[in-house]
């Protein structure tokens, strides 16, 4: 797992600014940056945030969850997987195929959930990222935090930004 935090041009046209995708880039990243680190601080730091959001027995489930999503991810993939450590608002190819994969999961829409694993991890062993997705779905949405659809946009598997005027609505 490599964090990506570039000076080169954004993609300004690929926000995540919904409150649903907000919250998900905060923890998502404070969870890759606590394995990068190894540290635990960043786990904690990932609670408490959730504690602003929703109360503390949500709170812990949406942990676990996010838990279990980032550890399956990251022992399922065969390529590192590329994440922003700054509250930048534009997303990377990778954290892209992310939420394309876990909005995919709230919705049921096993198509565009395989495609985007297999993007995503590089290999077609993707049976445990689509359990642990499919868990975080249903825990975010059960709390009201719901994805909003990603449109597919065509990504090369070295690509680390996402082509000029691609959205997520």
């Amino acid at each position: 797992m490599i964090q990506h935090d570039t000076a080169h041009p954004q993609i300004t046209a690929v926000h995540a600014d919904a409150p649903a995708e907000r919250l998900f880039f905060a923890q998502y990243r404070l969870w890759m940056a606590g394995y990068c680190a190894r540290d635990e601080l960043y786990w904690d730091c990932a609670f408490d945030v959730l504690l602003r959001f929703v109360a503390r027995e949500s709170a812990r489930v949406l942990h676990a969850q996010f838990h279990l999503f980032t550890r399956t991810l990251n022992e399922q993939a065969r390529k590192e997987i590329v994440w922003r450590s700054s509250v930048c608002r534009c997303l990377c190819r990778d954290e892209y195929l992310v939420l394309r994969l876990v909005a995919a999961s709230q919705r049921q829409d096993e198509e565009t959930e395989y495609r985007a694993a297999m993007d995503l991890l590089g290999s077609e062993d993707i049976r445990p990222v689509l359990m642990a997705s499919r868990s975080l779905a249903k825990a975010l949405q059960y709390r009201s935090f719901v994805l909003a659809p990603v449109e597919h946009v065509s990504v090369a598997a070295n690509m680390q930004e996402l082509p000029p005027g691609a959205r997520l609505h």
